[in-house]
Protein backbone atom coordinates (compact mmCIF):
# COMPACT_ATOMS: atom_id res chain seq x y z
CA UNK A 1 0.00 0.00 0.00
CA UNK A 2 1.17 3.26 -0.78
CA UNK A 3 2.93 5.62 1.89
CA UNK A 4 -0.81 7.44 3.14
CA UNK A 5 0.13 9.46 5.95
CA UNK A 6 0.09 12.88 4.15
CA UNK A 7 -4.02 12.28 3.71
CA UNK A 8 -5.39 12.93 7.08
CA UNK A 9 -7.00 15.92 7.16
CA UNK A 10 -6.85 15.84 11.54
CA UNK A 11 -4.19 14.42 13.88
CA UNK A 12 -7.07 12.93 15.79
CA UNK A 13 -10.66 12.80 15.10
CA UNK A 14 -13.87 11.39 17.09
CA UNK A 15 -16.07 8.42 15.97
CA UNK A 16 -19.74 8.01 18.39
CA UNK A 17 -19.24 4.63 20.62
CA UNK A 18 -23.01 3.69 19.14
CA UNK A 19 -21.20 3.41 15.14
CA UNK A 20 -20.92 0.13 16.19
CA UNK A 21 -25.06 -0.13 15.71
CA UNK A 22 -24.48 0.38 12.10
CA UNK A 23 -21.35 -0.43 10.65
CA UNK A 24 -18.95 -3.05 11.43
CA UNK A 25 -15.15 -4.21 10.33
CA UNK A 26 -13.86 -2.72 6.86
CA UNK A 27 -17.07 -0.11 7.28
CA UNK A 28 -16.48 1.16 10.75
CA UNK A 29 -12.71 1.75 9.60
CA UNK A 30 -14.25 3.47 6.51
CA UNK A 31 -16.23 5.76 9.04
CA UNK A 32 -13.52 6.70 10.51
CA UNK A 33 -12.08 7.72 7.80
CA UNK A 34 -14.74 10.17 6.92
CA UNK A 35 -14.59 11.75 10.27
CA UNK A 36 -10.86 12.36 10.08
CA UNK A 37 -12.02 14.76 6.75
CA UNK A 38 -14.91 15.94 8.49
CA UNK A 39 -15.32 19.91 9.18
CA UNK A 40 -17.39 21.51 11.77
CA UNK A 41 -20.27 23.10 11.31
CA UNK A 42 -21.84 25.88 12.91
CA UNK A 43 -24.55 23.10 14.27
CA UNK A 44 -22.54 21.86 17.28
CA UNK A 45 -24.28 18.07 16.12
CA UNK A 46 -23.20 17.92 12.93
CA UNK A 47 -19.80 17.67 10.71
CA UNK A 48 -19.49 17.72 6.99
CA UNK A 49 -16.80 15.97 4.52
CA UNK A 50 -17.18 15.86 0.44
CA UNK A 51 -13.90 13.52 0.32
CA UNK A 52 -13.82 11.80 -2.74
CA UNK A 53 -13.78 7.75 -3.23
CA UNK A 54 -10.24 8.43 -4.36
CA UNK A 55 -9.24 10.33 -1.35
CA UNK A 56 -10.64 7.94 0.78
CA UNK A 57 -9.45 5.17 -0.53
CA UNK A 58 -5.68 6.95 -0.32
CA UNK A 59 -6.18 7.34 3.31
CA UNK A 60 -7.37 4.02 4.31
CA UNK A 61 -5.79 1.87 1.76
CA UNK A 62 -9.11 0.60 1.13
CA UNK A 63 -9.75 0.26 -2.40
CA UNK A 64 -12.16 2.24 -4.65
CA UNK A 65 -14.47 -0.06 -5.71
CA UNK A 66 -14.77 -1.51 -2.05
CA UNK A 67 -16.06 2.14 -1.30
CA UNK A 68 -18.13 2.79 -4.39
CA UNK A 69 -19.99 -0.24 -4.93
CA UNK A 70 -20.13 -1.62 -1.39
CA UNK A 71 -19.52 1.00 1.40
CA UNK A 72 -21.53 4.00 0.09
CA UNK A 73 -24.75 2.06 -1.06
CA UNK A 74 -24.73 0.57 2.60
CA UNK A 75 -24.07 3.79 4.36
CA UNK A 76 -26.63 5.79 2.16
CA UNK A 77 -29.09 2.76 3.66
CA UNK A 78 -28.23 3.30 7.45
CA UNK A 79 -29.71 6.10 9.40
CA UNK A 80 -26.49 7.40 10.94
CA UNK A 81 -25.90 10.08 8.46
CA UNK A 82 -26.55 11.08 5.21
CA UNK A 83 -24.58 11.07 1.81
CA UNK A 84 -26.03 13.55 -0.98
CA UNK A 85 -24.54 13.87 -4.27
CA UNK A 86 -23.88 17.00 -6.24
CA UNK A 87 -23.18 17.38 -9.84
CA UNK A 88 -20.42 20.04 -11.03
CA UNK A 89 -19.70 19.63 -14.06
CA UNK A 90 -20.69 17.40 -16.74
CA UNK A 91 -19.60 13.82 -15.62
CA UNK A 92 -18.15 15.11 -12.37
CA UNK A 93 -20.38 14.53 -9.12
CA UNK A 94 -19.11 14.78 -5.74
CA UNK A 95 -20.15 13.45 -2.26
CA UNK A 96 -21.19 15.41 0.50
CA UNK A 97 -21.33 13.19 3.92
CA UNK A 98 -23.04 14.77 6.73
CA UNK A 99 -22.28 12.80 10.15
CA UNK A 100 -23.41 13.41 14.07
CA UNK A 101 -20.73 15.06 15.66
CA UNK A 102 -20.22 13.39 18.84
CA UNK A 103 -19.65 15.61 21.97
CA UNK A 104 -20.31 12.97 24.24
CA UNK A 105 -19.97 9.01 24.14
CA UNK A 106 -17.20 8.97 21.52
CA UNK A 107 -13.35 7.94 21.05
CA UNK A 108 -10.50 9.55 20.02
CA UNK A 109 -8.91 8.25 17.02
CA UNK A 110 -5.53 8.97 15.90
CA UNK A 111 -4.17 9.98 12.56
CA UNK A 112 -1.24 7.89 12.69
CA UNK A 113 -3.80 4.44 12.54
CA UNK A 114 -4.67 5.02 8.70
CA UNK A 115 -1.10 4.62 7.61
CA UNK A 116 -0.29 2.11 10.26
CA UNK A 117 0.62 -1.50 8.34
CA UNK A 118 0.55 -3.49 10.73
CA UNK A 119 -3.02 -4.30 10.67
CA UNK A 120 -5.74 -4.64 8.12
CA UNK A 121 -8.44 -2.80 7.45
CA UNK A 122 -10.76 -5.43 8.97
CA UNK A 123 -8.75 -5.50 11.86
CA UNK A 124 -8.37 -1.73 12.08
CA UNK A 125 -12.53 -1.65 11.92
CA UNK A 126 -12.31 -4.78 14.66
CA UNK A 127 -10.40 -3.22 17.18
CA UNK A 128 -12.36 0.26 16.88
CA UNK A 129 -15.43 -1.89 17.93
CA UNK A 130 -13.65 -2.62 20.79
CA UNK A 131 -12.63 0.38 22.04
CA UNK A 132 -16.04 1.94 21.61
CA UNK A 133 -17.07 -1.21 24.05
CA UNK A 134 -14.18 -0.07 26.46
CA UNK A 135 -15.30 1.62 29.80
CA UNK A 136 -14.59 5.41 29.65
CA UNK A 137 -11.43 6.53 29.96
CA UNK A 138 -9.73 3.51 29.73
CA UNK A 139 -8.35 1.04 27.18
CA UNK A 140 -10.16 -1.69 29.51
CA UNK A 141 -13.30 -4.16 28.31
CA UNK A 142 -14.78 -6.42 30.53
CA UNK A 143 -17.29 -7.80 28.56
CA UNK A 144 -17.71 -11.78 27.68
CA UNK A 145 -17.05 -12.95 23.90
CA UNK A 146 -20.29 -13.84 23.55
CA UNK A 147 -21.90 -10.23 24.55
CA UNK A 148 -18.91 -8.40 22.77
CA UNK A 149 -19.59 -10.56 19.29
CA UNK A 150 -23.75 -9.61 19.44
CA UNK A 151 -22.39 -5.95 20.06
CA UNK A 152 -20.38 -6.22 16.95
CA UNK A 153 -22.84 -8.07 14.79
CA UNK A 154 -20.31 -10.65 14.44
CA UNK A 155 -21.01 -14.48 14.33
CA UNK A 156 -19.01 -16.11 16.55
CA UNK A 157 -16.38 -17.34 14.41
CA UNK A 158 -15.88 -13.80 12.66
CA UNK A 159 -15.08 -12.82 15.95
CA UNK A 160 -12.63 -15.46 17.55
CA UNK A 161 -10.96 -14.96 13.64
CA UNK A 162 -10.19 -11.26 14.58
CA UNK A 163 -9.95 -11.73 18.53
CA UNK A 164 -7.15 -14.21 17.78
CA UNK A 165 -5.51 -11.78 15.24
CA UNK A 166 -5.36 -8.80 17.71
CA UNK A 167 -4.07 -11.17 20.49
CA UNK A 168 -1.49 -12.50 18.21
CA UNK A 169 -0.10 -9.12 17.42
CA UNK A 170 0.07 -8.52 20.63
CA UNK A 171 -2.91 -5.53 21.05
CA UNK A 172 -5.08 -7.43 22.93
CA UNK A 173 -3.90 -7.83 26.47
CA UNK A 174 -4.85 -9.99 29.80
CA UNK A 175 -5.13 -7.27 32.56
CA UNK A 176 -2.29 -9.80 34.76
CA UNK A 177 0.15 -9.21 31.27
CA UNK A 178 -1.22 -5.45 31.07
CA UNK A 179 1.10 -2.35 32.71
CA UNK A 180 -0.94 -1.93 36.39
CA UNK A 181 -1.45 2.04 34.87
CA UNK A 182 -3.91 0.45 32.55
CA UNK A 183 -5.77 -2.28 34.98
CA UNK A 184 -8.12 -2.25 37.81
CA UNK A 185 -7.27 -4.53 40.71
CA UNK A 186 -11.10 -5.51 40.67
CA UNK A 187 -11.61 -6.09 37.63
CA UNK A 188 -8.49 -8.19 36.45
CA UNK A 189 -10.92 -10.59 34.17
CA UNK A 190 -11.09 -7.53 31.79
CA UNK A 191 -8.54 -7.69 28.71
CA UNK A 192 -6.84 -4.61 28.43
CA UNK A 193 -6.19 -2.72 24.40
CA UNK A 194 -2.35 -2.09 24.05
CA UNK A 195 -2.44 0.06 20.88
CA UNK A 196 -0.81 3.57 20.42
CA UNK A 197 -3.31 5.32 17.93
CA UNK A 198 -6.26 5.58 19.94
CA UNK A 199 -7.46 7.84 22.69
CA UNK A 200 -6.43 11.73 23.56
CA UNK A 201 -3.69 9.65 25.71
CA UNK A 202 -2.91 6.88 24.45
CA UNK A 203 -2.08 3.94 26.52
CA UNK A 204 1.63 4.96 26.67
CA UNK A 205 0.97 8.44 28.12
CA UNK A 206 -1.13 6.94 30.38
CA UNK A 207 1.82 4.43 31.20
CA UNK A 208 4.24 7.41 31.88
CA UNK A 209 2.31 9.67 33.86
CA UNK A 210 1.29 6.97 36.19
CA UNK A 211 3.14 6.87 39.50
CA UNK A 212 2.16 4.61 42.45
CA UNK A 213 3.69 4.28 45.31
CA UNK A 214 5.29 1.26 47.11
CA UNK A 215 2.13 0.34 49.33
CA UNK A 216 -0.12 0.58 45.85
CA UNK A 217 2.09 -1.48 43.95
CA UNK A 218 2.75 -4.27 47.03
CA UNK A 219 -1.37 -4.41 47.65
CA UNK A 220 -2.19 -4.60 43.63
CA UNK A 221 0.48 -7.55 43.63
CA UNK A 222 -0.76 -9.08 46.17
CA UNK A 223 -4.68 -9.05 44.93
CA UNK A 224 -3.25 -10.40 41.92
CA UNK A 225 -1.62 -12.93 43.39
CA UNK A 226 -4.67 -14.21 45.65
CA UNK A 227 -7.00 -14.22 42.60
CA UNK A 228 -4.53 -15.82 39.97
Amino acid sequence: MEDNKSYAVKSYSRIPNDAIKYFKLKDLYLLAGLYNSAHYTCDNDICVTDITIKQLSNLTGVSQGYIGDYFLPKFRKKSFGECTTRQFEFKIKRNNFKLPYPNNNYRIIRENLFSDDSLSPEEKGFLIGLYCLCINNSFRYDLSDTEIAKKLGLDSKTYRKYRNALIEKKVIWTSYDAPMALTYVEYLSAKVLMYPYLGYKTWLDLVDEFNPTEDEVNHYLLMVKDVA
